[in-house]
């Protein structure tokens, strides 16, 4: 079972330290990037992801309120937003994927939000097949390469 914790002075080398497989690098950006540029999203989530004490990966959501007049033509809103999510190479295959899938809708239920959404990368080992089991379907919507998914929050 896992835990999403909140980022502290004291885990965040333990968290910078954790890497996907080599062959996964240019699927998802690394932790140091996703913990500085949360800093500057606006309603962003971001935590450490623990088994025990054992770190095993990071997530990151943002909570994208209903449309506003600055709000990006044709992006979701009103929509709890997966912007990262990673699991350490070494954790790979344990499950923890599925259940930090189950903390991302949790949050989003937190946030009110009855639709989860995230862009994937539509390479040789994406993960889109994963997202998929979730309930999250591929849309029309291309954004730098990658594919928007959404799908619903279950209640």
């Amino acid at each position: 079972m896992i835990e999403a914790r909140e980022i502290s002075r004291e885990s965040v080398n333990r968290i910078l330290r954790l890497k996907v497989r080599e062959d996964q690098a240019f699927l998802v950006a690394s932790n140091p990037v996703t913990i500085a540029q949360a800093h500057y999203e606006p309603n962003s989530w971001l935590r450490g992801l623990w088994s025990g004490e054992l770190p095993v990966g990071l997530i990151a959501m943002i909570d994208i309120p209903p449309a506003t007049p600055e709000a990006d033509k044709g992006f979701p809103t009103n929509v709890a937003y997966l912007w990262r999510l990673m699991i350490d190479a070494d954790q790979q295959g344990k499950g923890y994927g599925r259940e930090a899938m189950q903390l991302a809708f949790g949050q989003a239920r937190i946030w009110g939000r009855s639709t989860l959404c995230l862009h994937v990368a539509e390479k040789a080992g994406s993960a889109i097949g994963f997202y998929r089991k979730f309930g999250l379907e591929p849309t029309n919507r291309v954004d730098d390469g990658e594919r928007l998914l959404i799908g619903s929050v279950r209640r």
